[in-house]
């Protein structure tokens, strides 16, 4: 019913005639009593793709609010994160949700699911009712509730219903938290709950805060906000790491102290000098030498925090969020682009057939309906070979010559048994003698005389066979591109007409590898400090609003560039005029 409504809602051509199905199409949860913070509907955007068994579920992310005071100024300047009053019918999200292969290499045909960050708890709240029954700060924090709603509404349109299925549950800042704290929950729904057959990932992106004591020692601590919005939100946190930190439970807020204790495999994205983290640390825009060195101090903490994740990607730059911005393919450590990464991450954590297990499994059972009419004779050859392995055993079974009884004929048996063989061999050789005259035959009249043709003959022949021939090779030419576009994620004539140009330039495109050449799990930047790694976006001077230059930016760092030249062997001249490129080039070289 839920797959049938869906369909009714959203057509894959609208009233207008334009075609809709590159967009993700909003869907509101079948428990119209789970709600935003302000008691509208929550629910979720969907591109289904009906040819995929995989799944990327991504939650969006947007800090949170931790009082009665805070949330007020929430409701005041950031509205659309706790109602759904202002939801559109379609949202267009690049990044991992991007439907084109040149900007989502490896997930673009993926069933996408987008879901709005509207409950200010980093998706862990269960409270139902509002705290207060005035309608000034009459909040709802369900945010645990909302994204088990959304897996089980997914499952009636396709997840995890037929075997082999996946899903990655992806998030952005507070809804990187929200994966690591839902993960195992998420899993085991699927799995123990409902018997299904579906392999649970997950991908946390700028989700890894710490509870460090703020630059400005006057401002709320992070770690503080997050103990008084837990007890407001009634926050739900996994089991085995309020067991780890029973005096504290809050602390499981804080990914490198909740990660030890997650059963399901997640890779982590996070870079080392977080805007989120300075935020919350209160340190400002960093203009000021000792604002450089907290920072400094921060990105070396955050990497030691990373010392146990078995899958990491870490650049060296000052940004936040990344999975749904459309320049992420950019994103580069050792010449290993972050898309690679985690293609490489989710191959290794497949679960690998066992040889033996293989073995066991009889051969019938393993063949389509498709083979068997290709191979009509495989059931017939392994029944067989089960018969002469059954024979065999008898054999073995049997008893031992001196006790079997001998079978003894008599002579009219034995002349009756001669006469039997003798019929088959004359049968034998009267096929054989027909076979040979059949040959025979044939070669008396191929050896007629051939008539020959004449100049326009011989013409007319040479130009049916080359358009037999030109016919051959378009037939052959329309089977490999219907192949092509079976195997790319299935569009609609129309967008595909008017789209001829891209199209071509999409077949031209090689495919890529199932998994890249170079893969490597754990991808840190070995320079310690800001803006080293080449593919870093790019910084504005919180002062000018210009871009900064990279020089600017090491002198604001406290580095004194004069003494960076003697070390380097250049002049300050050369320095002040070599490329952003180059220069991270030679001081990373030193670095290494």
């Amino acid at each position: 019913m839920i797959q049938r409504n869906y369909m009714i809602m959203h057509p894959a051509v609208g009233a207008d005639g334009a075609d809709h199905n590159r967009s993700l199409k909003r869907a509101y949860l079948t428990n119209t009593s789970i709600t935003c913070n302000d008691g509208t509907h929550a629910g979720f955007y969907l591109r289904k793709q009906p040819n995929s068994k995989k799944w990327i579920v991504f939650l969006e992310g947007g800090w949170h609010c931790y009082n009665n005071r805070s949330c007020r100024a929430r409701w005041m300047r950031l509205r659309h994160l706790m109602t759904s009053s202002q939801w559109t019918e379609t949202r267009d999200v690049g990044g991992i949700l991007s439907p084109h292969a040149e900007e989502n290499p490896y997930w673009h045909n993926a069933n996408h699911v987008l879901v709005p960050y509207c409950s200010s708890d980093s998706w862990s709240g269960t409270r139902i009712e509002p705290e207060t029954p005035e309608r000034e700060g009459s909040w709802r924090f369900m945010g645990a509730l909302i994204l088990r709603q959304v897996i089980a509404d997914l499952i009636p349109l396709g997840l995890g219903r037929v075997p082999g299925g996946e899903l990655l549950l992806v998030g952005s800042s507070a809804g990187g938290l929200g994966v690591m704290l839902n993960l195992d929950r998420i899993r085991d729904f699927l799995i123990n709950e409902k018997q299904l057959q579906v392999t649970v990932r997950g991908v946390s992106d700028s989700g890894w805060f710490l509870d460090r004591e703020p630059y400005t020692p006057a401002a709320v601590a992070s770690s503080e906000a997050v103990r008084q919005g837990w007890k407001l939100w009634q926050g739900l946190l996994p089991e085995d790491c309020t067991k780890a930190h029973a005096a504290e439970p809050w602390r499981c807020y804080f990914g490198y102290r909740l990660y030890p204790t997650l059963k399901t495999p997640l890779f982590v994205f996070q870079w080392l000098f977080d805007e989120a983290q300075m935020r919350a640390d209160n340190v400002g825009a960093p203009v000021t030498p000792q604002q450089w060195n907290y920072i400094h101090e921060m990105g070396g903490a955050l990497r030691s925090s990373l010392d146990n994740v078995s899958a990491v990607f870490a650049p060296s730059c000052i940004g936040h969020a990344v999975l749904s911005k459309r320049d992420w393919v950019n994103i580069k450590i050792d010449d290993i682009s972050l898309p690679a990464a985690l293609r490489c991450w989710e191959h290794s954590t497949r679960q690998r057939r066992k040889r033996h297990d293989k073995l066991k499994r009889s051969t019938e059972a393993t063949l389509t309906g498709e083979q068997q009419q290709l191979h009509p004779n495989n059931s017939q050859r392994h029944q067989r070979h089960r018969q002469r392995l059954q024979k065999l055993n008898n054999v073995a079974q049997a008893p031992p010559p001196t006790q079997r009884k001998r079978n003894h004929l008599s002579k009219e048996q034995r002349e009756q048994r001669k006469q039997r063989r003798l019929e088959r061999q004359r049968r034998k050789q009267r096929r054989r003698q027909q076979q040979q005259a059949q040959n025979k035959s044939k070669n008396n009249n191929n050896s007629k005389p051939r008539r020959r043709l004449t100049p326009e003959q011989q013409l007319q022949r040479k130009q049916q066979r080359q358009r037999r021939r030109k016919l051959q090779q378009q037939q052959q030419q329309s089977q490999q591109h219907e192949l092509q576009q079976e195997q790319q994620p299935s569009e609609p004539l129309k967008h595909r007409a008017s789209n001829s140009a891209s199209k071509s330039a999409s077949k031209q495109r090689p495919r890529l590898p199932r998994v890249p050449e170079k893969c490597e799990l754990r991808l840190l930047e070995r320079c310690s400090w800001p803006q080293c790694n080449h593919s870093c976006p790019t910084l504005t001077n919180p002062l000018t609003g210009e871009e900064m230059r990279f020089l600017e930016l090491l002198t604001s760092f406290g580095l004194d560039i004069e003494a960076v030249a003697t070390a380097l062997g250049v002049d300050m001249h050369t320095l002040n005029n070599m490329e952003r490129t180059e220069l991270v080039n030679l001081l990373t070289q030193q670095v290494s």
